[in-house]
Order: structure tokens, then C-alpha cells, then sequence
């Protein structure tokens, strides 16, 4: 009787460690398997977050931000300064002593340039449709609106850092595929490819350099890489919900030639 309570303590104790072994390789290959990859969904939101979160950017109506875009190559630096207003309406201008001023604006439904290089046109098919996407205020908060599909391409290394890489794809226009850091959230990298008066052109941008300015998390440092080239943009101030004149925003008397032809 003994020997048989023995036996089946013997038996007990086994099977409890066999028990015991499974429960805890299964808690350790748990452990081993790599974090699920998040929907493209829930990147962009968290970028959203990240920068400020969506009721920030809700009490945002426009902006003035200024800057610098140099072309070492080149040897030209080029003074920016952009305005911005819900719900599409821009204007930004640029300038060198090397190189005059390029004006560019979005009211409604029409975009528009003007250089003293080029002269003035009115932006047509898949140029429009960028630019409209571009000027679609702070974009990056209300991508629902603009974007129709989001998809996780997988995961990449920029800077030394994982990052998601999400493709965007609007109803018109090529995809663009942003590269999310894994630990901060943030935008590192952007690629896409950019109909212009020359045709299609490569971009990739590395946004750096994130400070506040008032509620929202803002990249003041961008490296762009195209046409063989590296183009540095630095932003030297951002303002929010300022006084800005309607005039800004208003079609240049060159346009409106071209619009009554």
C-alpha cells in the first residue's frame, strides 16, 4: 500500500512538472516572440499624439512659419516663409539674390506659381492634385481626409533607429511611403515621388529636430535628397492663429491673366 502511495506521489509529481515545464516554455516562447506590428492606423494616430494629440491641433486655424532652404551644392540659401489657414489655403515664397523669388499659393481649387525664372502658370492634373493634398491644412493630423488607403510596408532602420514605413495612398497621385521611429512615434523619413514641370522626381526627406511651439511637437530640421542633390530646410519660427491679411491668400494679378484666357 505504501510503495503504491509511492508510486502514484511519484506520478503526481512528474506529471505537475511536466505541467509545470510546458507552462512555462510557453510563457517563455511568449516572451521570445517579436511585439505584433501595429495597424497603419494606429501608427498614424500615435504620430498624431505624439505631436500634440488631435485636440491640439482642433484649435489650430492657421500658421506663419519661416525659414531657410540652402542648396550647398549650389551654394545658395533661399529665405522661406509659408502661410497656412483651414481649410486649404496657402502661400509661401522663397528668394535669393542668386536666384529671385519663386511664389507659390492654393485657393480653392486652384494652385499656382510664379518665378522670375519661369513667369507665372497655373498648376493642371497630377501636379493639382499634389498640390492640393500639400496644402490641406496640417495634413499630417487629418489624414482620414485625405488618404484612402494605409497600409504597414514592414520595418526599416533610419538613423540607427526601427521604424515602421507606412504607405499612404490618395484617390490621385503616387503613394508616399513615411517611416515612423518605433520608440518616439515621430516622423524620420519620408520617400515619395513628385510630379513637377520637369516631370517626375524622387524625393526623401528626413525630418529632425522636434520642438514645441506652443501645443504642437514641430520638426525645425529637414534633410531632402533629389536629383543627386542634398537640400537642407531650417525652420527659424512657427506661429500659430495669428492675424494674417486676406490678401495673402489672394489669386496675384498674373494669375488671374492666365485664369481669363
Amino acid at each position: 500500500m505504501t510503495q503504491r502511495i509511492r508510486t502514484t506521489a511519484a506520478a503526481f509529481t512528474i506529471a505537475a512538472l511536466a505541467i509545470l515545464v510546458v507552462a512555462l516554455g510557453a510563457q517563455v516562447s511568449n516572451a521570445e516572440k517579436p511585439a505584433k506590428t501595429p495597424t497603419a492606423e494606429k501608427i498614424l494616430d500615435r504620430y498624431v499624439e505624439a505631436t500634440g494629440g488631435i485636440k491640439a491641433y482642433d484649435k489650430l486655424q492657421n500658421s506663419v512659419v519661416k525659414g531657410a532652404l540652402e542648396i550647398p551644392a549650389a551654394g545658395i540659401t533661399l529665405d522661406i516663409v509659408a502661410y497656412s489657414a483651414r481649410p486649404n489655403k496657402a502661400y509661401s515664397k522663397a528668394e535669393s539674390p542668386a536666384i529671385g523669388s519663386f511664389e507659390s499659393g492654393t485657393s480653392g481649387a486652384i494652385c499656382w506659381e510664379n518665378s522670375v525664372m519661369q513667369g507665372a502658370r497655373i498648376l493642371e492634373g497630377a501636379e493639382l492634385a499634389e498640390k492640393l493634398r500639400e496644402s490641406a491644412f496640417e495634413s499630417m493630423a487629418y489624414w482620414r481626409a485625405i488618404y484612402d488607403t494605409v497600409t504597414v510596408a514592414g520595418i526599416d532602420t533610419v538613423a540607427g533607429s526601427p521604424c515602421y514605413a507606412v504607405v499612404l495612398k490618395a484617390k490621385e497621385g503616387k503613394p508616399r511611403t513615411y517611416f515612423f521611429d518605433q520608440e518616439s512615434g515621430l516622423l524620420a523619413k519620408t520617400r515619395s515621388v513628385v510630379a513637377t514641370q520637369m516631370g517626375d522626381i524622387a524625393v526623401e526627406a528626413f525630418p529632425s529636430d522636434y520642438r514645441k511651439e506652443g501645443d504642437i511637437l514641430v520638426s525645425h530640421k529637414t534633410t531632402m535628397k533629389l536629383m543627386s542633390q542634398d537640400r537642407v530646410m531650417t525652420i527659424t519660427s512657427v506661429a500659430y492663429n495669428v492675424a494674417i491679411p486676406d490678401s495673402v491668400f489672394a489669386i496675384p494679378a498674373a494669375i488671374q491673366e492666365l485664369l481669363k484666357k
